[in-house]
């Protein structure tokens, strides 16, 4: 965690599949992730859709180019989502005492390839989320798998730039 508290900003390129119940084929996406510390975090999806998630302190802006839409949330009216993005944002600020204060917290491997593993105490984040996956490298992101409470999946694969 205090590799991660070190890195002032860093940009990525990612590959998240989506394993839905309802579907029949994974959904699959890609595109860029951009994070400056403290509190700012972008998700710029490229393929299949443009879309653009930026997080900047408590608030979460949703651009979707080709409708023409930008909606903004206010995250401390969202717990749920405010719980997600702070799982990320606290994961890359090496802050272990937010994700203690929504998971049970378990730490393993080595400085060369490490495992956290989430698993929700909080009650809003167990009504959806059963655990959270984060792999790494030193004090770099490599992957994050979830599993929701209905079994729908999501892993992004994080290719640091």
């Amino acid at each position: 965690m205090g590799s991660l508290a070190a890195v002032p900003s860093s940009r990525a390129s990612f590959h998240e599949e989506k394993t839905i119940a309802a579907l029949t084929r994974p959904v699959q996406d890609s595109g860029t992730l951009d994070y400056v510390r403290p509190a700012h975090l972008e998700k710029h999806t490229l393929t299949p859709v443009e879309e653009d998630l930026v997080v900047d302190g408590e608030r979460l802006t949703i651009t979707r180019p080709a409708a023409h839409s930008v909606q903004t949330l206010n995250l401390e009216e969202q717990p749920e989502i405010r719980a997600l993005v702070d799982t990320i944002r606290g994961t890359l600020a090496g802050d272990l005492g937010l994700l203690r204060r929504l998971y049970q917290v378990t730490l393993a491997g080595s400085q060369a390839a490490w495992r956290l593993t989430l698993v929700p105490t909080d009650g809003r984040l167990q009504r959806f989320l059963r655990v959270v996956w984060i792999d790494g490298a030193g004090a770099s992101l490599r992957a994050i798998d979830t599993v929701q409470v209905n079994g729908d999946r999501t892993r992004m694969t994080i290719d640091p730039s």
